[in-house]
């Protein structure tokens, strides 16, 4: 039998406003519908970071926030992660270049675990040892910096480019870099 849908169900929704994680002053980000507010809890939301800057430069960044508390009209959400869009990493992307990933798992002095990856481009094309001096050198470094800062200096510092600044500074040493990008960033949850 085929459960008929209800012409009402939209009406019945209301819209709620979406609160931003206390690391980012709590800020307004926009509002989502819901029919019961039990239904919103644990929805994860995309939000860009101008949102919350105003500054048009973060327009590709884009933050994962989870909803963890409704009270009255209002969402209050917790920090999960964040993305740089696709397009943005791909514009860094050259011919006669290499481009050198990698994926660490850092804990912060908190306690919280943290996992990031990072690009670096180079200047030109380097081969495999080069690569492998400038992997081990952006694992070095993301490392010691994950373990000497609490959880939301540490998410700041990748958000605003800190921390690749800081990856930059070490790995010019190994091999010509021209930029390195902290393109994502997961929050992982104890099990």
């Amino acid at each position: 039998m085929v459960k008929k849908k209800d012409p009402n169900a939209w009406k019945k929704k209301e819209w709620y406003t979406i609160i931003s994680p206390e690391m980012f002053e709590s800020k307004e980000v926009g509002t989502t519908p819901a029919d019961d507010e039990k239904r919103l809890l644990n929805r994860v939301l995309r939000v860009p970071l101008r949102e919350i800057t105003g500054n048009m430069n973060h327009q590709f960044c884009k933050l994962f926030c989870r909803v963890t508390e409704v009270k009255g009209k209002s969402a209050y959400t917790t920090f999960e992660g964040f993305e740089y869009t696709r397009e943005y990493i791909r514009r860094n992307v050259r011919r006669r270049r290499s481009i050198v990933t990698v994926t660490q798992t850092v804990e912060t002095k908190d306690g919280r675990k943290v996992q990031f990856t990072a690009h670096s481009f180079t200047a030109r094309k380097v081969d495999t040892s080069k690569k492998d001096a400038i992997r081990r050198e952006m694992l070095q470094t993301i490392d010691k910096i994950g373990k000497s800062n609490t959880f939301n200096d540490l998410i700041n510092k990748a958000l605003f480019g800190n921390l690749a600044s800081d990856i930059f500074k070490n790995v010019k040493n190994v091999a010509p870099v021209k930029r390195i990008e902290i393109a994502k960033c997961e929050v992982l949850r104890g099990k």
